[in-house]
């Protein structure tokens, strides 16, 4: 027996080869979509330069973070007091979604009342975001508007 005979016979393994076409094809399964998810959470705000609004991830929004808008670039600075009135609603909201579901997983029930009720309660969290949003008053002095538009102003 040759060297390179033995190489083989003890590790059969080595002389296998995987086709690259098998590994290309074959990907890690996705993950589920869990609403729970804090790193999937997201925040309307408006700009309080443009009065364009945009999103930012909730699991960045702290007190002092600054956003910038990404039509005008202008910043957004949160203070303290908005940053409680924020965790406030979402902690709440999704505090209540997870004991519900919960408490149906437990007893049962009409599972399409369930869904309107749940659908229903997410529309009253979308709204509370976007009353929020409007009445959130960023940290930093106003931009005024400059240009041909100023003049109308």
């Amino acid at each position: 027996m040759t060297l390179e005979s033995e190489d083989k016979v003890a590790h059969p393994e080595a002389s296998a080869t995987v086709p690259e076409a098998a590994i290309e094809t074959t990907a890690p399964p996705s993950p589920s979509h869990d609403e729970f998810d804090p790193v999937r959470w997201e925040l309307p705000v408006i700009c309080k330069d443009c009065g364009r609004d945009f999103i930012v991830p909730y699991r960045h929004f702290k007190a002092g973070v600054v956003f910038h808008c990404p039509h005008c670039h202008g910043s957004f600075v949160p203070l303290l007091k908005m940053y409680h009135a924020v965790r406030e609603v979402f902690e709440t909201f999704y505090a209540r979604r997870r004991l519900a579901r919960d408490e149906f997983a437990r007893s049962g029930g009409d599972q399409t009342r369930f869904e309107r009720k749940q659908a229903n309660e997410l529309e009253d969290f979308r709204k509370a975001l976007a009353k929020l949003a409007h009445a959130m008053r960023p940290a930093g002095k106003m931009v005024k508007p400059k240009g041909f538009g100023a003049m109308f102003t």
